[in-house]
């Protein structure tokens, strides 16, 4: 028999529990899902990842993500497992056990099982394996009264294989096959840059420049784990401080400079009366009491917009409108504002003004102190990775070229 040279670096027991934990996004849920406890689970990953010397996973927006080490070794160990249930269905379906095959069994199982195979004596195999011969019988017994059928049948010659124990030791070499590249994706991944760039978004109307740069970054860093969310600045922010994401974009508050947090200005964009096009005050210029008769779609209470909202009528003395709708998406309050007979609130670029969708116009009235800094939010302490930085670098790029469009338009 050839002898293996190279075993694979996870145990089964391993590769189960990094896929439940992928799977479930969380230690807890894995743990249920594996009918194991937490802190046993804990173990087997902290184990796994000292064996790989890689981190496998991190904190994320949803729980438990993986890293993109952690995502090369996730997708082998889907392919295991898949192929181990593949075969486990096989194998019931052909009536060759009377039990599915356990999801737990080691590799020392299936090497068991091989090294009989090809060698036909429980004591060569235990000289190929390096272990007892005792060992290997108790090995072989215990899985078949797992799978409630006998493995081999004793001859004159010695142990001569039944069907279900060949195709054990084939699947045990289709395992090894699909787990052996692992080493070499993990070596290969070790020359790139790699990490994770998670942006979250409080509503601002050049939010697909996000999207642009991200294209820009997959192109140049393929590895990269890129992922943006919408939200509100208190929840966005609140994910930042707990290393849930990595960035905030949008409209910035002007924190102070012992905050744990860092604002980087990028542009600025100016608060806009929006209408649709029919409606009355989009056919002339029209005056703050005018506007405090209409609806209105404006940002939820404790915004800036909201804020800026209410002192635009409090100042006049008058009682801020109805705001009958609140919405925090940008893309919906645009949607809102064309299926409506209200007003909208909103941050706008120079560009995007200029460009209103289909259906919305500016409606004509002059706003006091109306233009506000959109920029990144990070965390202070926790700095910005290589791959961050690259992509604050290429929205300030972006926003930069739009600046420059507006001043040759105006």
């Amino acid at each position: 028999m050839s002898h293996d040279d190279v075993s694979p670096r996870l145990s089964i027991r391993e590769v189960r529990a990094i896929l439940a934990v992928a799977e479930q996004r969380g230690l807890s849920r894995a743990s249920q899902a594996l009918n194991i406890s937490q802190s046993s689970l804990s173990r087997t990953i902290h184990r796994a990842e000292s064996t790989l010397s890689i981190s496998l996973f991190q904190r994320g927006w949803s729980g438990a993500e993986p890293t993109p080490e952690g995502e090369v070794v996730r997708q082998h160990c889907a392919r295991l497992v898949a192929e181990m249930g593949r075969e486990r269905e096989a194998l019931l379906g052909a009536g060759l056990t009377t039990l599915p095959l356990p999801f737990d069994v080691t590799w020392l199982d299936l090497d068991c099982v091989s090294a009989v195979v090809q060698t036909g004596k429980a004591t060569a195999a235990a000289g190929v394996l390096s272990t007892s011969q005792s060992h290997v019988s108790r090995t072989l017994g215990a899985l078949s009264v797992r799978l409630g059928v006998s493995l081999f049948q004793r001859t004159g010659g010695g142990l001569r294989a039944e069907p279900v124990a060949e195709r054990l030791s084939a699947l045990r070499d289709r395992l090894r096959a699909l787990m052996l590249p692992l080493n070499e994706r993990l070596d290969r991944l070790a020359g790139e840059v790699t990490g994770r760039v998670a942006v979250g978004m409080t509503p601002f109307c050049e939010q697909e420049r996000i999207t642009q740069v991200f294209g820009e970054l997959l192109v140049a860093y393929p590895q990269l784990h890129l992922s943006a969310l919408t939200g509100s600045y208190v929840m966005l922010t609140d994910a930042l401080r707990r290393g849930e994401i990595d960035l905030v974009v949008g409209l910035l508050r002007e924190v102070g400079e012992d905050d744990e947090l860092v604002e980087v200005p990028l542009s600025e964009e100016e608060i806009t009366v929006l209408a649709r096009s029919d409606h009355p005050c989009a056919q002339q210029s029209v005056s703050m009491e005018d506007l405090a008769l209409q609806t209105w779609i404006v940002a939820p209470a404790g915004t800036p917009i909201r804020a800026y909202f209410e002192s635009l009528f409090l100042n006049m003395g008058q009682t801020p409108p109805v705001q009958p709708c609140e919405i925090v998406t940008f893309h919906l309050a645009e949607s809102m504002v064309r299926e409506s007979q209200s007003l909208a609130l909103l941050l706008y670029s120079p560009r995007k003004v200029r460009a209103l969708p289909e259906g919305l116009v500016r409606v004509t009235v002059t706003l006091p102190d109306n233009r506000r800094r959109i920029g990144v939010t990070y965390r202070r302490g926790g700095g910005l990775s290589f791959a961050q930085q690259q992509f604050v670098d290429g929205l300030a790029r972006r926003f930069a070229a739009d600046s420059a469009e507006g001043d040759d338009a105006s």
